[in-house]
């Protein structure tokens, strides 16, 4: 995924774990956040009716390991 300006590029690279990724860009801010998300949105609800079958979960003692990369360019 990328995010292009006029002379700036931010690149985010994710691990095949994450699913998705919510971007918050809100209006009239120099800002914007990239949150990695090991599911969908309501990824708990929907599996639980069926819709959703790529929920990840973690037993008891378990770890749950990813990694996700921010690359700035033209800063």
């Amino acid at each position: 995924m990328s995010v292009r300006g006029r002379t700036q590029q931010i690149d985010v690279l994710f691990g095949p774990k994450y699913r998705a990724a919510v971007i918050y860009a809100p209006a009239g801010r120099d800002y914007i956040c990239f949150e990695p998300m090991a599911g969908i949105t309501d990824a708990m609800n929907l599996a639980h009716k069926g819709r959703y079958s790529e929920l990840q979960s973690v037993p008891p003692g378990g770890a749950w390991e990813e990694s996700f990369w921010i690359r700035p360019k033209g800063f």
